[in-house]
């Protein structure tokens, strides 16, 4: 992995940069700052020096200038600052004379716009003018009419940063003090550097750590819920961040679970439903291939064939039922619902299912404080439930034994419960009786397919209820659910 695919490593190069751009910008901008403040003073504590050597000295003469004065007075200003140069100027801004060797001199002519600027003091120090000695400099400088007439007929003008300044400039430029200078500079930006670079070590550590998490999430070497190490500060971005990376894998984790149980499920019902397919089916094809190959009497024969018969009607059934819980669990059944008094079904199932209790001499009974209650359900749904029910206590209730349907009302529910005395559930098979083909140990012969209470959960789950069961061993069974009733 490259080293800058690293964010810590991108932020460390991004404020490094960062910190030589604004560090170079600093360094030019003092610089800058500095000399032209430096030139202000210079201007502003000599503004009047051409003024007082105008004074002192008859630069001109009836013959024109007076290169001698002129002269002195050059000797004597460059005496006392050796940096100023001294010109003679007429009024159009062409030299007259000055005090300097000639070759050295390489205008003719200054530009009079600055120098009149200054000497009317509207524009803000510092103000430059041309260099006669330089081709393109311009330089800070003092100006002074010389009187004639109460007009001015000459301009002595002062260059205060003439050449011997430029020499003394360039020599400083490897001084000691502006070396010290630098290195401070440069010192303390790479102090800022590296304060820099350690801050976002500190900010992208969390980050770093986090991001090796999920990374040994995905390799399969971290297990459970993403977490760091809780923090005693404020939250931050990092946390939020943490806290939702947290909440996807325990989700996936959830999922795979889920998966997993699901692949459980359907290998079972793989299983189950093989297993209870086979059985008909080995039964119908045995007493099929009797009929065919023995000869059989009219009697024997016409009880083969009803016996492959029931067979055939289980295995119908069978399919059916693994078709409805089928459709029951796909996303896209809902109720019909409907307003229905509930107690006019519970009459209808009883009379379905009195003559096979009057055979195994069964009391079925239904009791309800309001005979008049209704619900809002699908009626056809909660047909089936009551007659899931019904036909699971008649098969788990001995001979001379009682079923009871009981409805109750409250405010806004209706409560339904189908009890029997029949031999009842262990406690530790109650939780698994609502899955797919599970059959507890009873001490009746098991005539289901282990479908008719799945069915049920299902169908009481879509009337957003729940199925309660209470059961004790040789005492009976009871489940019961809610309704709502109508608004």
């Amino acid at each position: 992995m490259s080293l800058f695919s690293h964010l810590y490593a991108r932020l460390a190069l991004a404020i490094c940069l960062l910190f030589i751009l604004v560090g170079g910008a600093v360094v030019y901008i003092s610089t800058q700052t500095s000399e032209m403040h430096s030139l202000e003073i210079t201007q502003r504590i000599n503004r009047d020096i051409a003024l007082h050597a105008a004074e002192d000295m008859p630069l001109l003469d009836q013959g024109g200038v007076n290169k001698a004065a002129l002269k002195e007075l050059a000797h004597h200003v460059m005496f006392i600052n050796p940096i100023v140069e001294v010109y003679l100027l007429d009024t159009s801004g062409r030299v007259l004379s000055h005090a300097l060797p000639y070759e050295t001199v390489v205008r003719n002519k200054v530009d009079m716009a600055p120098l009149k600027a200054f000497m009317q003091g509207e524009q803000a120090l510092p103000i430059f003018g041309d260099d006669p000695r330089s081709p393109d400099q311009r330089k800070v400088f003092s100006v002074s009419p010389i009187m004639e007439a109460g007009e001015p007929a000459a301009y002595l003008y002062t260059v205060l940063n003439g050449k011997d300044y430029d020499g003394m400039q360039q020599a400083l430029q490897g001084s000691y003090h502006l070396r010290a200078g630098v290195m401070t500079i440069i010192g303390s930006l790479l102090v800022a550097l590296l304060a820099g670079a350690g801050v976002f070590f500190l900010l992208t550590r969390r980050l770093k750590t986090l991001a090796d998490a999920v990374r040994a999430y995905r390799e399969g070497s971290y297990q459970g819920r993403i977490t760091l190490a809780p923090r005693k500060h404020a939250r931050d971005e990092v946390d939020e961040l943490t806290e939702a990376i947290g909440d996807m894998s325990e989700r996936i984790e959830q999922q795979f679970s889920a998966q997993g149980e699901i692949d459980r499920t359907r290998r079972e019902l793989i299983a189950n439903v093989s297993h209870d397919l086979r059985t008909p089916i080995a039964s119908m094809q045995g007493y099929l291939e009797t009929v065919l190959v023995k000869d059989l009497d009219e009697s024997a024969r016409r009880s083969y064939l009803e016996t492959a018969h029931k067979h055939c009607t289980r295995l119908n059934d069978l399919i059916g039922e693994l078709f409805e819980l089928s459709r029951l669990e796909s996303s896209t059944i809902e109720p019909n619902w409907e307003a229905f008094p509930v107690m006019e079904l519970v009459q209808d199932i009883i009379q379905d299912h009195e003559l096979l209790a009057r055979e195994r001499n069964i009391t079925l009974t239904a009791h309800a404080a309001n005979m008049d209650a209704k619900v809002v359900a699908d009626i056809a749904m909660i047909h089936r439930v009551l007659e899931n029910l019904i036909q699971n206590a008649l098969r788990h209730t001995a001979y001379g034994g009682e079923i009871a349907i009981n409805v109750r009302s409250d405010a806004d529910r209706v409560w339904v419960e189908v009890t029997d005395n029949g031999e009842g559930i262990a406690s530790h098979e109650i939780p698994h009786i609502f899955e797919r083909f599970y059959r507890p140990d009873t001490e009746t012969p098991q005539s289901g397919h282990g479908l008719g209470l799945a069915i049920v959960k299902r169908i009481v789950e879509l009337h957003r209820s729940q199925v309660a069961v209470r059961s004790e061993r040789h005492k009976g069974t009871a489940f019961s659910f809610w309704l709502p009733q109508p608004a």
